[in-house]
């Protein structure tokens, strides 16, 4: 995972950029926490913490196409789900339905868009280190590093997939619900095949139990 930048990044943007890790991890996750604190109606508070978070993303020098493109599928996911739960929120009965189901939007949008805001100045790398230099729990990087890691081949994975149906069926389309279901089934047990043949050949090769960190 690698920053996208428009062009040659200003001095303020590699100034950004090359924060230490850890002020930056506690600067997102102190951020999505006020605003997903901060009662519904506050529209001021959640106004001045949208200003920031686009001074913010405009001093990084990000490309804001991906930033629209990526809220905007955020939007229609999350929309969906917030008229669905406001109707039985006690804040509906001073906002009404529409002013809870705008709060569950701006919360979740601040929050989505801080956290991509905080990949896009900082590798995987870079987030896995500052977490373990703060104490996260060596498993717990471990594991979010073998994810990354994984998420390619099972990408590709899938597309072998994709690509052995549409030979079996001679069409590029037509993907019914029972289609994607068996895919996704076959895929997951694929993974879990795989998984094992990996613990194997790490306990072939002397693997004790013991999680080594980043650092090490």
């Amino acid at each position: 995972m690698q920053p996208e930048l428009v062009g040659e990044p200003s001095a303020l943007a590699r100034r950004l950029r090359g924060l230490d890790a850890r002020i930056k991890l506690i600067v997102a996750v102190g951020f999505v926490a006020a605003v997903v604190a901060a009662p519904a109606g506050w529209w001021r508070f959640h106004g001045a913490m949208g200003l920031v978070l686009a001074f913010l993303i405009g001093l990084s020098g990000a490309e804001i196409g991906p930033f629209l493109r990526r809220w905007a599928g955020f939007l229609a996911v999350v929309g969906l789900l917030a008229v669905m739960v406001a109707p039985s929120l006690p804040a509906r009965r001073e906002l009404g339905t529409g002013g809870v189901v705008l709060a569950i939007l701006v919360k979740n949008s601040l929050a989505f868009l801080m956290m991509m805001l905080l990949a896009k100045i900082s590798t995987w790398l870079e987030l896995l280190q500052g977490m373990r230099r703060l104490g996260v729990p060596r498993v717990l990087v471990a594991n979010l590093q073998f994810m990354e890691r994984y998420l390619q081949v099972l990408q590709e994975e899938l597309g072998r997939m994709r690509v052995a149906r549409r030979a079996r069926l001679f069409r590029r389309g037509g993907l019914s619900w029972g289609l994607l279901a068996g895919l996704v089934g076959m895929l997951l047990l694929r993974s879990l095949e795989r998984a094992e043949r990996v613990q194997g050949a790490m306990l072939a090769r002397g693997w004790s139990g013991t999680v080594a960190g980043l650092d090490d």
